[in-house]
């Protein structure tokens, strides 16, 4: 079970590339998905521009997946490995033919093993399933997972769980077996700063 490391929606003074390099250091990332919110393209852009040469540099080096979280504009503006998709937005079929067969893609499937189903037949490199608990970043409402469990037999993608994860329900997920978990606000927001809590979640896992 690896990592899947997701930015802050806005700014924040722990996001930076030398905290993020220490927390690659302690964690195994697969992933790193830059996911700003702000409502103009403008300043999605903008935010992306500040991070990404000292980001996209350490990612190469670790051989840890670059993902844009939705903008096409933003994926053709930069180089990234792939883009995370949610329900409504582009399709995976869109993303294929626009950026090549070889670009990677992950879709949000909520809980729905019909939208797995989908992402499957569209070609998807890898589905996320969320929010797996409560979450401050994703509003809905958290996924069953006994409801996740029904189903988790058939999934042959590798799949992410995201929303909600942290330090004390992360052992939950271990017994489903997950590619990645995803975390955020337990990294970026933890009292101690982000070091810490990458040092905190290794700690977890390994008496696990």
């Amino acid at each position: 079970m690896k990592f899947y490391i997701v930015s802050p929606p806005s700014y924040n003074k722990n996001f930076s590339a030398e905290n993020f390099d220490k927390v690659t250091d302690l964690i195994s990332v697969e992933y790193f998905q830059f996911r700003p919110k702000f409502s103009k393209l403008l300043e999605r852009k903008k935010f992306i521009k500040k991070f990404y040469n000292p980001f996209s540099k350490i990612c190469k080096n670790k051989n840890i997946k670059l993902i844009i979280n939705n903008d096409f504009e933003i994926a053709t503006d930069f180089f990234f490995d792939g883009i995370h998709l949610g329900q409504n937005d582009k399709s995976c079929s869109d993303a294929k033919e626009k950026f090549g067969r070889d670009f990677i893609v992950g879709i949000s499937c909520s809980n729905s093993y019909y939208l797995y189903k989908i992402a499957k037949k569209n070609r998807a490199d890898y589905i996320a399933f969320g929010p797996t608990f409560k979450s401050k970043t994703k509003k809905k409402k958290a996924i069953s997972l006994l409801e996740f469990n029904k189903f988790k037999e058939k999934i042959s993608l590798p799949y992410v769980f995201i929303g909600g994860i942290n330090h004390s329900n992360i052992k939950k997920l271990i017994r489903f077996k997950p590619n990645n978990v995803a975390i955020i606000d337990s990294l970026w927001n933890f009292k101690q700063g982000p070091v810490q809590s990458a040092l905190k979640f290794k700690e977890n896992l390994e008496v696990s």
